[in-house]
C-alpha cells in the first residue's frame, strides 16, 4: 500500500497536526509513503499512483475549510481511500450540520433550534424560549463563539447582531490566555502551555482571514452539567476519553485546559452511544463532546469532530474495546488510522 500524506506549511502548519505523526510512523514501519500538496494544480493526476490519502485539515485554515472537502471527495471518486472521508468531514466545524445529522439518527443531544430569519428568532425569544439558552456560531472550537443568553433582551440583541454585521469567529487571545493561567496546576503545566503560545498566535492569524458569521441564529438548550464535559474518541473498535473541568464562574469546559482522567466518568451507556453512532454513520475516527445533565444523569452530545488532540487522549494510558474490556495501551488516533487501513488493504488483497 502506498500512502500520500498532505502537507503545505505555507497554508497551515501546527505542531499538533497529524501529518507529522503519520510521516514518522511510516518511516519507522518502512511503509511506502510520499508527502504531497493537495493544493497543487495537478493533484488529481499525481495522486493516481497512491492507494490512500491522509489529510488532517484544520478549522483555523481558510483555504482548507473552503476546499479540503471537495478535493478529498474528488480524490475518493477516482478510487483512492481518503481520510477523513465524506462521512466524517462534511459536518466538520459546523455545529448546525452536526445538529441535523445527529437529530436524523435520534442521537441523545440537547434540543436545538436554527433560525434563518430575524423575525423567526425574535418570535421564538418572545413566545417559546426558556432562559437561559446557549447561542453558538456554527464554527469555532474550545468554547470560542459560545454565549449564554440569560434573558429576552440579551437574546434579541444577539439575534439582531447575527442578522446584521454578524460576529467574528476568530478566537480571543485574552480569553484563551486567562483560561490557561487559571487552570494551570503547577509551573511545569504552565510552561508546557506557554510553549504552545506561538502555535495559538499563528492559528489566530489564520482564523482572522475568515469573514464574520451572520445570517442565522443557532441555539442549544442549556444543560446544567456536573462541572465537567467529556471528550470521547472512537477509532474503529477502540475508545478513549478525557474530562475537562468547567471554568470557575463559567458554564463552559472545552478549551479551558483543565484535564483529568477519572475512568468512572465513562459509563457503559456513554461508550455504547459513541460506538453506536460511529458505526451507524460510518465514522473511521470521531471525537464526541458529552455533557452529563445534572438533573437526570443522562449524557448529551453537544458537538462532534473528527480532529482533536491525540496527545491529550494518549495520557489516559489505555482504551476500551467494543466489548467494554480495558486495555493498558494508549490510543494513538493517527497511528491507529494507518494501522486500520493496512489491515483493510491486506484483507482486500
Amino acid at each position: 500500500m502506498k500512502i500520500a500524506i498532505h502537507q503545505n506549511k505555507d497554508i497551515f502548519d501546527h505542531s499538533t497536526t497529524w501529518d507529522k505523526v503519520w510521516i514518522e510512523y511510516c518511516k519507522e514501519e518502512k511503509i511506502d509513503y510520499e508527502v504531497v500538496d493537495c493544493f497543487s494544480n495537478n493533484i488529481l493526476e499525481k495522486i493516481k499512483d497512491f492507494d490512500v490519502l491522509l489529510w488532517h485539515f484544520n478549522h483555523f485554515s481558510l483555504q482548507e475549510m473552503k476546499f479540503a472537502r471537495s478535493i478529498l471527495l474528488s480524490i475518493k471518486k477516482i478510487g483512492i481511500k481518503v481520510f477523513p472521508d465524506h462521512e466524517a468531514n462534511w459536518h466538520f466545524d459546523d455545529k448546525i450540520a452536526q445538529s441535523y445529522i445527529l437529530q436524523a439518527i435520534n442521537a441523545p443531544i440537547p434540543k436545538a433550534w436554527t433560525f434563518y430569519k430575524l423575525k423567526s428568532a425574535v418570535d421564538f425569544y418572545e413566545n417559546s424560549c426558556v432562559y437561559p439558552i446557549v447561542a453558538k456560531l456554527k464554527s469555532g472550537s474550545g468554547s470560542n463563539n459560545v454565549q449564554l443568553l440569560k434573558n429576552k433582551g440579551a437574546a434579541i440583541k444577539y439575534a439582531k447582531k447575527m442578522f446584521g454585521k454578524g460576529l467574528n469567529p476568530t478566537p480571543n487571545l485574552l480569553f484563551k490566555t486567562k483560561s490557561n493561567v487559571q487552570t494551570s496546576r503547577n509551573i511545569k503545566n504552565f510552561v508546557a502551555r506557554a510553549k504552545r503560545i506561538p502555535d495559538f498566535i499563528e492559528s489566530i492569524k489564520k482564523a482572522a482571514e475568515f469573514d464574520n458569521e451572520k445570517g442565522y441564529v443557532y441555539l442549544q438548550e442549556f444543560i446544567p452539567n456536573k462541572g465537567y464535559d467529556l471528550k470521547v474518541v472512537v477509532v474503529k473498535n477502540k475508545l478513549s476519553f478525557l474530562a475537562r473541568d468547567v471554568r470557575k464562574g463559567d458554564f463552559r469546559a472545552s478549551g479551558g485546559g483543565s484535564i483529568s482522567y477519572d475512568k468512572s466518568l465513562i459509563t457503559p451507556e456513554i461508550r455504547e452511544i459513541a460506538f453506536q453512532i460511529s458505526g451507524e454513520l460510518g465514522f473511521e475516527c470521531m471525537g464526541y463532546d458529552f455533557v452529563v445533565d445534572s438533573r437526570t444523569n443522562s449524557p448529551k452530545i453537544v458537538e462532534i469532530s473528527y480532529g482533536f488532540s491525540h496527545l491529550a487522549q494518549m495520557d489516559l494510558g489505555g482504551h476500551w474495546d467494543r466489548s467494554g474490556e480495558w486495555h493498558n495501551e494508549p490510543l494513538n488516533a493517527p497511528e491507529e488510522i494507518i494501522k486500520n487501513m493496512l489491515v483493510e488493504n491486506e484483507s482486500n488483497v
